[in-house]
């Protein structure tokens, strides 16, 4: 059975992408409306009806919406190609897997929910694809797309001469698409393999009527931004606590200069995780120290040495005592240590209740931020070529985006943000640059603490009533 594909110019574009014999990982969006699941199903029902045996996947974060959206939108375009249900193809609801009779090439529907006793997707076995599409990547993890790619061009691939390839589309997402795709593009760098292709509404002519002026008329502007124009640097997450703008300003505010000066670091060993110090005066940072497979004992001799240099006192100093970094905490005398989910410091006039520690810093930064109180003067010191001053700005802004209030599971509606594991879930790596600028506000608190409880004193004082006449 022929099928003729009819696409729009942007439509051709993509088609010729996935016809080639050389892109593997294939984004295709930036924008509602696009016609991007069209033409994902076009080219997998176009590759079962030409190649027999061959086996392809539609992913998506649950099959419910996979069943709900991209399925019915299969059905669609089956229809407009006069493909018959049951006879042309079969869909088999219990396994989840549509099957061409004809040709008994398949395609597999599969739910990539993040499954924390599941993080390396173990469950989707051992199986083998030709190709796969992932739908909807914004709501995927790195580790799924990761994964996934794994299980593509091991069907019949070289019988045909397939290029086993990975077709994703989504809608701006500052997930790790932005990181692995967007911006590579925008910088004229995506690596070999890879390829991705702007959609957006006005590239398809074939939307209904009124479609373009409901996303004119959406009322959220970082919505609009995003499904209208394709605008990728904006967040539509509800739970953003800090402005994308105002992260961006952290780079050319200016703020009162302070002779306090304090040392911040998040402390990694032989894994993939940096070590990361970060100087500051006041709420300045002025210098960052970034290593990667460094043994604790060299860093800790690090952090005396620059403590000398600079002149920092031990009490200014801030470890992240959780992981690696309590062995410093413990041989340092006087350092102070960051246990993330530790009790919130009691702040006189300060009536939230915090999850823990790590979240009552998280909503004092984004106060200083979004106040542009906060300033970074990127100043690195490290041998690694992969860090560099673009790269850090690039890495910061993406990790203080990832600091997001979630809902609280408790009866006390604590506010919690989002867990380190959720942001490596969704930025592929350690939001370690993030975590120092959340470490350095417990000292921010314990300042605003101290100054309460001397003000609260001086209060006392004033108002202790005289009983000298009586001889009290």
């Amino acid at each position: 059975m022929k099928i003729t594909i009819k696409p729009t110019w942007k439509q051709h574009l993509a088609w010729k992408i996935l016809e080639d014999k050389k892109t593997t990982d294939f984004l295709f969006g930036g924008g509602a409306g696009g016609g991007k699941s069209w033409l994902g199903c076009e080219w997998l029902i176009s590759n079962c009806l030409r190649y027999p045996d061959t086996t392809y996947y539609i992913a998506r974060k649950t099959l419910k919406n996979l069943k709900r959206t991209t399925l019915r939108t299969f059905y669609k375009v089956a229809r407009f190609h006069g493909l018959k249900r049951e006879i042309d193809f079969v869909y088999q609801e219990q396994q989840a897997v549509i099957t061409f009779p004809k040709t008994s090439s398949t395609i597999d529907l599969l739910e990539v929910k993040y499954n924390p006793s599941d993080p390396e997707y173990e469950d989707l076995g051992s199986s083998e694809y030709t190709s796969g599409w992932i739908e909807e990547a914004g709501e995927v993890s790195f580790d799924a797309y990761d994964t996934l790619k794994s299980r593509i061009g091991r069907q019949n691939n070289d019988k045909y001469g397939i290029k086993g390839k990975i077709f994703i589309t989504c809608n701006p997402k500052k997930n790790f698409l932005y990181r692995v795709f967007y911006l590579p593009w925008k910088k004229k760098e995506l690596p070999d393999g890879y390829e991705f292709l702007q959609s957006l509404v006005r590239d398809n002519p074939r939307n209904e009527k009124g479609y373009i002026d409901n996303l004119i008329n959406i009322k959220d502007p970082v919505k609009r931004q995003r499904l209208l124009y394709g605008n990728w640097e904006y967040d539509d997450d509800a739970g953003v606590i800090m402005k994308y703008e105002n992260i961006v300003d952290i780079f050319t505010n200016t703020i009162d200069a302070s002779e306090e000066k304090y040392l911040v670091g998040d402390i990694a060993r032989f894994g993939r995780d940096k070590t990361v110090l970060k100087l500051w005066r006041g709420l300045e940072v002025y210098k960052i120290y970034v290593f990667r497979k460094q043994s604790t004992e060299i860093t800790k001799n690090k952090i005396k040495e620059i403590a000398i240099d600079e002149q920092i006192p031990y009490s200014h100093i801030i470890i992240d005592e959780d992981g690696i970094g309590g062995g410093i905490v413990d041989s340092l005398d006087g350092i102070v240590g960051f246990t993330a989910n530790s009790r919130a410091i009691k702040i006189r006039d300060d009536n939230k209740n915090y999850k823990n520690l790590k979240t009552q810093c998280a909503y004092c930064l984004a106060d200083r931020i979004n106040n542009h109180k906060l300033a970074v003067k990127v100043k690195i010191v490290t041998d690694l070529e992969d860090v560099t001053e673009e790269s850090y700005k690039e890495s910061l802004i993406q990790e203080l985006e990832q600091i997001k209030e979630i809902n609280s599971d408790n009866d006390d509606k604590a506010l919690k943000i989002m867990s380190k594991d959720e942001v490596k879930e969704n930025i592929g790596r350690s939001p370690d640059y993030g975590d120092c600028m959340i470490m350095r506000m417990m000292l921010e608190l314990t300042n605003i603490r101290i100054e309460n409880e001397e003000n609260n004193s001086e209060e006392l004082e004033e108002e202790k009533p005289l009983y000298e006449d009586i001889g009290i």
